[in-house]
């Protein structure tokens, strides 16, 4: 029958305990070990758990007292069905059809693991064992000799993590505990960031303070250069009216130059004619005494004519040098202007020459400021400015520019460390959501194994003439969170399973039925249970049996139970195996169900 599970074929022992050399026989469905008291049944399930390394037997004994007397070295090994379904292997990297894991006990206290006898570490083969869903740690997959009275005492915490592993649901409760650790670490990442998130930003507020107060600064000091740029400028158009206001003056000296060379030359023209006709006159006046004196004796009428041309000319002449007079004193006048406007003229071109090299100064020096600007101010207005602004800027001489550098620095620290706390807030949200999501199909899930098993285990209670149910205590929280058993024989309420209110018979029975009810739901190929019957009375005995042999019939996963009590019914569906020992010798006995049928 092909079932695809990593179920034990064999077991190899080799001067182990009270055998010396046995190999044991395990078939799917249901295994029996019986034999008295003391035959080495027990033995069998400890070698198998050393084998698969459980920590339980390490902690309990010491490895080499397992050794045989007088024996160096034990060896115990199991064979693990490896063929498969056809489809696929229990230990897919293995390519054989067995996987033997062998345990060498020796004397010295080394204890060496083996992989089909290539030497191996307990990581490997915990690592193997738990690909094919085996966990021999659990105390619901291998419960050894008083087990199954202890699970009553084991803290309902503990118990939920047994059933959680047993029936493959700690898949669920740790990506809770991944959920939380991611979460832990993201608080964890918060908390340091947020630190240095509150430094950066006490230094930002800081060096913000200086940063604003070198900005002010700077705000001055381009005051300062505009107030610099303005008065260059200022100087600049000032020259440059002076220059025009000169140019527009020279022209008008030039103008009344000309006006006033034109009034001169009006004037000696007029003196040249004016000196003309007093010589005519005075030639006529001249020739008319000498025509008298020639002529000598005159008669009154022709002296009169006579002094009346006379009285004429000197009338004229007299007119003449007042005339002449003004003449001249126009011609003094105006070479009086003239030589003032001359003077004038050359004091403009000299100033004009002078503001033309004082405005190339001036535009070269204001260039260095930039743009040509226009200024309806006056330089004094300027100034007086340039003198405020100068002073206020004493009161920063302290903020020095590498202000801005460290301001940068702190700002881009801000603003990364903003970003980092952004994205971890997001990431611890998403967290959170994550861990609540968790949590909810953790309880989903455990409510409702939970749910299932406790309802198989009252079934199987009611056989026995019992009742009890399975409780999920504090399921709001994971880490609380446990498993408590009820039970009540005989028609008596079921109670919490403790010492103080069953019995040890009782109490065995209900662990047993608790087990029970979870095989349909274990993950594990196989289970077992050393003296499942302990303290059990012989009616609940064959009762929990019986249940047994109905569970397993047609099962293709494996079921190892070991009782020292008589199997009184036929098992033919069972694979017994009877420990006997001789002369001190444990020898296990497997009876073919054949045999048993017969």
């Amino acid at each position: 029958m092909k079932h695809g599970k990593a179920l034990i074929k064999e077991v190899m022992i080799e001067n182990f305990m009270s055998y010396e050399y046995s190999r044991i026989r395990f078939q799917p469905g249901l295994n029996i070990i019986t034999g008295p008291n003391g035959a080495g049944k027990s033995s069998i399930l400890l070698a198998i758990s050393v084998a698969m390394g459980q920590s339980h037997t390490e902690r309990s004994k010491k490895l080499s007292g397992l050794i045989r007397r007088g024996k160096d070295y034990a060896i115990v090994s199991i064979v693990l069905d490896n063929s498969g379904d056809g489809v696929s292997k229990p230990f897919p990297t293995i390519r054989q059809d067995e996987v033997i894991i062998s345990r060498v006990l020796r004397a010295d206290g080394q204890y060496p693991f083996q992989i089909n006898y290539s030497p191996a570490t307990k990581m490997e083969v915990d690592r193997l064992l738990r690909r094919a869903g085996i966990n021999p740690d659990n105390m619901l997959i291998i419960m050894h000799q008083n087990m199954i009275e202890m699970f009553g005492f084991v803290d309902p915490r503990e118990k939920l993590r047994m059933f959680e592993e047993a029936l493959g649901l700690s898949e669920y409760r740790e990506k809770i505990l991944d959920s939380r650790r991611k979460l832990e670490r993201i608080t964890g990442e918060e908390e340091k960031i947020k630190g240095y998130f509150e430094e950066a930003r006490d230094a930002l507020r800081q060096w913000e303070r200086q940063y604003n107060r070198l900005m002010e600064k700077r705000s001055l000091q381009n005051r300062l250069d505009t107030l610099y740029a303005e008065l260059a400028w200022s100087k600049y158009h000032r020259i440059k009216r002076e220059l025009e206001n000169s140019r527009m003056e020279i022209n008008r000296v030039k103008e009344d130059l000309h006006n006033e060379n034109l009034s001169l030359m009006k004037a000696r023209n007029e003196i040249r004619f004016i000196e003309g006709e007093y010589f005519r006159h005075m030639e006529e006046l001249m020739s008319a005494i000498d025509s008298l004196l020639v002529i000598g004796s005159i008669d009154d009428r022709t002296r009169e004519d006579w002094r009346h041309v006379l009285s004429g000319h000197l009338e004229e002449m007299d007119l003449l040098r007042k005339r002449y007079g003004s003449a001249r004193g126009l011609e003094s006048v105006t070479l009086y202007k003239i030589e003032l406007l001359e003077k004038r003229l050359k004091e403009l071109e000299k100033l004009i020459n002078t503001l033309e090299g004082e405005l190339r100064e001036a535009r070269l020096e204001a260039s260095k400021y930039g743009d040509e600007i226009e200024s309806t101010r006056s330089q004094q207005e300027i100034l007086a400015e340039i003198r405020e602004v100068r002073g206020k800027l004493d009161l920063y001489r302290d903020v020095d520019d590498s202000v801005e550098a460290t301001y940068n620095y702190y700002r881009s620290l801000y603003a990364e460390l903003e970003e980092k706390m952004r994205k971890i807030m997001e990431d611890k949200e998403l967290a959170e959501k994550e861990l609540k999501r968790r949590v909810l199909v953790w309880q989903r899930k455990i409510q409702e194994y939970v749910s299932k098993v406790s309802h198989s285990y009252n079934e199987i209670l009611s056989r026995l003439n019992a009742s009890g149910y399975a409780k999920i205590v504090n399921i709001d929280d994971v880490d609380k969170a446990g498993l408590e058993l009820y039970v009540g024989f005989g028609g008596v309420e079921p109670h919490l399973m403790d010492v103080y209110s069953q019995s040890g018979g009782e109490r065995t029975t209900a662990a047993m039925s608790f087990l029970l009810a979870l095989q349909q739901y274990v993950q594990s190929p196989f289970r077992a249970v050393d003296e499942f019957d302990v303290h059990m009375d012989p009616k609940n005995r064959e009762i929990i049996l019986e249940y047994i042999v109905e569970m397993m019939r047609d099962r293709t996963d494996q079921y190892i139970i070991i009782t020292p009590g008589y199997i009184t019914r036929e098992l033919s569906d069972a694979n017994i195996i009877v420990v006997q020992k001789i002369e001190g010798i444990s020898v296990p006995t497997s009876l073919r169900r054949e045999e048993i049928s017969e």
